[in-house]
């Protein structure tokens, strides 16, 4: 029995989804997560550059790039990121690919029970969020379904400042043609308040949780094709 168990474990940790990483380069960056919220055991948990070095050959071939991954065990996770290299200046010279320094850290989890990718809200203690940092502490991930995965709509709205006391400001950064509706909800996912759209006066709005207890809430803007959630702290 004690070896069924052992051998589920490992089936279910075992990494498949965020596979696709570059070969190492000895250029490293260590991504501690300290607290995950809302993975299940089995999650896996992908660190990515938006705009990575993807090509080996000096022809500066630059797109998305997953630069290190990680399985969820329950417990806190230190994920290996790798770097890039660019040699291409000396004579004989490479490049291998990696992320690049300066560029943002981008994460995304995969929901190993639905097979879908959401986008995590995350908090860094330690490093600058960017890529190139000695290395870079999490303290907080939170991922929730209504969360799913987007490069377009991931700047579609600003909340600030987070933490806030009270009252918090949400702008949105789009011209938007369809209507749309602002939810706010708990990290078990009941709905606490709603925010009409006709008071997002000039696509900014001061929103007032001085009915909410102190806690982490989840901000969801759904329109007909953009779905995003962004995770707001209360702090009373």
């Amino acid at each position: 029995m004690k070896y069924t168990l052992i051998l589920i474990f490992s089936l279910i940790c075992s990494q498949v989804h965020f596979v696709d990483l570059p070969d190492s380069t000895g250029v490293y960056q260590p991504i501690i997560i300290e607290n995950c919220l809302g993975l299940d055991i089995g999650d896996e948990i992908g660190l990515f550059d938006l705009n990575g070095l993807i090509s080996s050959d000096c022809s500066d071939n630059y797109s998305e790039l997953l630069v290190g991954s990680g399985v969820y065990n329950g417990n806190q996770l230190t994920i290996t990121s790798f770097g890039s290299i660019d040699y291409c200046d000396f004579e004989n010279g490479y490049q291998l690919p990696g992320w690049i320094g300066g560029h943002d850290i981008y994460i995304k989890v995969w929901d190993a029970s639905s097979d879908t990718e959401f986008v995590p809200e995350v908090n860094y203690i330690t490093g600058s969020g960017q890529w190139g940092d000695i290395f870079t502490v999490i303290d907080e991930l939170v991922v929730n379904e209504l969360s799913i995965y987007s490069n377009n709509h991931f700047k579609l709205f600003d909340v600030y400042p987070n933490p806030f006391n009270s009252t918090i400001s949400i702008r949105i950064n789009e011209d938007l043609q369809s209507s749309y509706k602002i939810n706010i909800f708990d990290l078990n996912g009941k709905l606490v308040d709603t925010i009409d759209n006709k008071d997002l006066i000039h696509k900014n709005f001061n929103y007032n949780a001085s009915n909410l207890i102190s806690g982490i809430y989840l901000v969801n803007f759904t329109s007909k094709d953009k779905n995003l959630t962004k995770t707001i702290t209360l702090i009373k």
